[in-house]
């Protein structure tokens, strides 16, 4: 027990450089029989780890994977756009095809169309163009030249072109007779005359406004320019014009008014017929109505040049070779009492508001008094013919 405490006191009482576990500054006198000396390296050394191959392949192996993910990513994003990307031309496209708007239709009709025409490659093409641009509802129906193999854009700025719209304008003027309107149209759209009047004398067919019996179109072929696309038929282009006719029958609230004045509609029409043909100026139709029904109201006769004028001018014959008051037939003012069987002609809004509203007054004449062919009226007839020799004596236009 002694040599032991020695011995344990002797290495405690060592110096650090010359313990056994830590380190000698002769590290040989502690050295076994095999050479191994206990405590020869470092502390430091002892506690760092020895360096693995793996850990330095690890960094690599990591930005290899990363580079992998971002690849296949890569290729799978163009894959999916690929797959789901709209189908659509470049550019302006070549060469030209017709196609047609119907009414009604919304952009994805119209895609549909050119789609199936081959003016874009898809619908999703043109219907997003059409969303994009705001303006799908100014599409107008007819027919349109178009680009093959245009992009969606394109096609929807075409379209949009007027100068793209195959159309045949046709104005018709106020007071024109039905005869007068279908050579009109048969002229700018090239339909046979034949078969337009075939059309106008089908009277049923052509939608005329309900409340107004007529055995005649004419009166309701309302004047106004009309577009007709090359699809136009005889049978349309007259059901156009009294379509036309019958939007203005209601916002002029014609049959209300008429009964107001104790006429019918189409009393009020033919009314409106002959004082667009007597008259120039909106202020004179309304006193020509007015006399107009103050010698309905007497039972006298309107003595009106123009009712045997239009007689003469469905005879063929021109209106100057006439004798008015000698013309054989209803259309004769002179002999017939009351209001001919139909308008002589067709007339336009003022015609009609001024026959719905003639103003208050006795007038039973009228005749023009300037060159200009203002009318001046009157109630007795001796102011009337002595108006009627200036006029004639100054060549005012009177007969």
């Amino acid at each position: 027990m002694k040599g032991l405490r020695s011995v344990e006191r002797t290495i405690e009482d060592l110096p650090d450089d010359d313990h056994p576990l830590f380190g000698a500054d002769d590290p040989s006198r502690f050295a076994d029989a095999a050479g191994y000396v206990p405590g020869s390296r470092r502390r430091a050394d002892r506690r760092r780890p020895k360096p693995r191959r793996g850990r330095r392949l690890a960094p690599f192996l990591a930005i290899l994977v990363i580079v992998a993910v971002v690849g296949a990513g890569y290729v799978l994003v163009r894959q999916v756009s690929t797959r789901f990307a709209v189908a659509d031309y470049t550019g302006n496209g070549q060469g030209f095809v017709k196609i047609q708007v119907q009414p009604g239709d919304g952009a994805s009709d119209i895609a549909a169309t050119l789609q199936k025409a081959g003016v874009v490659k898809s619908t999703r093409a043109f219907v997003n163009a059409a969303t994009n641009s705001g303006q799908a509802g100014d599409i107008q129906p007819g027919v349109y030249q178009l680009r093959l193999r245009s992009s969606g854009s394109a096609a929807m700025t075409a379209i949009l072109d007027p100068a793209n719209r195959l159309v045949s304008k046709v104005t018709i003027p106020e007071g024109y007779t039905y005869l007068q309107v279908l050579q009109q149209i048969a002229d700018k759209t090239k339909l046979p005359l034949a078969q337009l009047k075939a059309a106008a004398a089908q009277v049923a067919n052509l939608g005329i406004p309900d409340g107004i019996k007529a055995t005649s179109v004419e009166g309701m072929l309302f004047p106004a320019t009309y577009d007709f696309d090359p699809n136009t038929t005889a049978d349309s282009s007259l059901q156009s014009m009294i379509t036309k006719f019958g939007a203005e029958y209601v916002a002029l609230n014609m049959a209300s008014k008429a009964r107001t004045l104790g006429l019918t509609p189409y009393q009020v029409l033919i009314i409106a017929s002959i004082a667009e043909a007597e008259a120039k100026f909106d202020a004179d139709r309304a006193k020509v109505a007015r006399v107009i029904l103050n010698r309905i109201a007497i039972k006298r006769p309107l003595q009106v040049d123009a009712t045997s004028a239009y007689a003469a001018k469905l005879q063929g014959k021109d209106p100057a070779s006439v004798v008015y008051a000698a013309m054989p037939g209803p259309y004769n003012s002179y002999k017939n009492a009351g209001l001919p069987p139909t308008p002589i002609g067709n007339p336009g809004e003022a015609a009609i508001n001024a026959a719905l509203a003639p103003p208050p007054g006795q007038w039973l004449y009228y005749v023009n008094i300037d060159a200009a062919g203002h009318l001046g009226f009157f109630t007795d007839e001796a102011s009337f013919l002595q108006a009627a020799a200036t006029c004639k004596a100054k060549n005012w236009g009177c007969g």
